[in-house]
C-alpha cells in the first residue's frame, strides 16, 4: 500500500511532464511538425502506387517495374463491373440528393413555418448517427416493405446517408446570398422561376458543384450502408476490393487503388482550374 502510493503521479508531476513535453514541441519549428505529418499521410499512398508497378505479387521485395497488372486489372471483368455499378450509384444518388439539399436549404434559409428547428435537426441526424445502424435499420426497412434488394435499395441507401452533407453545404451559401439581387430581378418583372434559374441558382452553383463531388465521393466510396443494401449484380467497388483482400493484397489492388488516386486529381484539377479561372476573370474585370 505504502509502495502504491509513493508511484503514484501526483498532479503536480503530471503538469510538470506536460510543460515538458510543450518545451520540447516549441523548439521544433512549425514547418517540420507539418512536414511530418503530410509525410505521414501520403506515404502510404507513394508506396501504393511504386508496388502496383512491381513484377512480384509480393509487397515484400521489389523484382523489377512492370505494367502487367494494369493490363490484368482492365481485363478484370468483375472489377469493371463493380466500376460501373459504383459510377452509376454515386452520380444517381449524387444528383438526387444535391436536388433534395439545394431545395431543403433554400426552404430552411428563406422560409418560417412551424417545427422548423426540430425538422432541420432530423434533417442532420444520419450524420450523428452510426452509419452501421443506419444500414441495418434501412434494411430491415426494405425486408418489411418486401423490396428486393438492387439498384434502387442501393441509391436511396446512399441518397439518405448524403443529403446531410449536401444540406449543409448550399445552406452555408444560400445564408450568403444578396437577396437584394432577386428583389431587383422580381420588381423588374421576372417570375420566381426566372429568378430563382437566373439569379439564385447561378449563385449557388459553387456551393451546389461542392455539394455534388462531395455527395458522389462518399456514395462511391461508401461500405456499411453498400453491404447491407446491394442485392446480386449491385456489387460496389468497395465491396469488390473487400472480398479481393480476403485472398492477400496483390499488386492488382495497388493498381486499382493508383488509378482511382489518378482520377481524383484529375477531378481536384479540373474543378480547382475552373474556380482559378474565374476568380482571375473576376480580378481581371475588377
Amino acid at each position: 500500500m505504502i509502495v502504491a502510493e509513493r508511484t503514484r503521479p501526483t498532479v503536480k508531476t503530471l503538469k510538470a511532464a506536460a510543460a515538458q513535453v510543450q518545451k520540447g514541441l516549441a523548439g521544433i519549428p512549425i514547418a517540420c511538425l507539418t512536414l511530418i505529418t503530410y509525410l505521414f499521410l501520403f506515404t502510404p499512398i507513394l508506396v501504393l502506387i511504386v508496388f502496383s508497378f512491381n513484377a512480384s505479387k509480393s509487397m515484400a521485395v521489389w523484382n523489377g517495374f512492370t505494367l502487367d497488372w494494369y493490363k490484368t486489372l482492365l481485363r478484370d471483368r468483375y472489377i469493371l463491373q463493380a466500376l460501373r455499378n459504383s459510377v452509376i450509384v454515386g452520380v444517381t444518388s449524387a444528383t438526387i440528393s444535391t436536388t433534395i439539399g439545394t431545395i431543403t436549404a433554400l426552404v430552411l434559409v428563406r422560409r418560417r413555418f412551424p417545427g422548423k428547428e426540430l425538422f432541420s435537426t432530423l434533417m442532420l441526424s444520419p450524420l450523428v448517427l452510426p452509419e452501421i445502424v443506419i444500414g441495418v435499420a434501412f434494411l430491415v426497412f426494405m425486408v418489411f416493405l418486401n423490396i428486393k434488394l438492387g439498384f434502387f435499395t442501393l441509391i436511396t441507401g446512399h441518397v439518405v446517408l448524403t443529403i446531410p452533407y449536401s444540406t449543409l453545404i448550399v445552406r452555408a451559401s444560400a445564408s450568403g446570398l444578396d437577396i437584394s439581387l432577386e428583389e431587383a430581378a422580381a420588381d423588374l418583372g421576372a417570375n420566381p422561376w426566372k429568378v430563382f434559374r437566373h439569379i439564385t441558382l447561378p449563385l449557388l452553383i459553387p456551393g451546389v458543384l461542392t455539394a455534388f463531388l462531395l455527395t458522389f465521393t462518399i456514395s462511391f466510396d461508401d461500405f456499411v450502408i453498400s453491404m447491407f443494401t446491394a442485392g446480386v449484380g449491385t456489387t460496389t467497388l468497395p465491396l469488390r476490393i473487400f472480398s479481393m483482400l480476403k485472398l492477400g493484397i496483390t499488386p492488382e489492388i495497388n493498381a486499382l487503388g493508383s488509378l482511382l488516386i489518378l482520377l481524383n486529381l484529375v477531378m481536384i484539377i479540373a474543378v480547382g482550374g475552373q474556380q482559378l479561372r474565374k476568380l482571375m476573370g473576376g480580378e481581371a474585370v475588377g
